[in-house]
């Protein structure tokens, strides 16, 4: 009796583990550029962020919130500011 439920409970547990989409799925890493102006430097950051976070969701991943800042400046001919960064993404197959 005691050997039937372990055949049972492996059968199960190999069953269940190859039928899961989770014990075969990879992880891809990658960065999206985002870019964003705005009155003040603030608000230029958060329409990046924005734009980053958006490309990341469009591309079927998910932010890690890791964000490098690449391009932080005041435009002279506007008085806008301008920012560019790149926010990590996390896409699982």
């Amino acid at each position: 009796m005691n050997m039937n439920k372990r055949w049972v409970s492996a059968a199960a547990f190999l069953i269940s583990a190859a039928f899961s989409g989770a014990v075969f799925a990879d992880q891809y890493r990658y960065e999206v550029i985002g870019e964003g102006i705005g009155h003040d430097r603030n608000e230029a950051y958060e329409a990046a962020s924005y734009d980053a976070s958006r490309k990341c969701y469009l591309s079927w991943g998910r932010s890690i919130q890791e964000q490098t800042i690449l391009i932080e400046e005041q435009q002279p001919d506007t008085g806008y500011w301008y920012v560019k960064l790149t926010e990590g993404c996390i896409s699982e197959d």
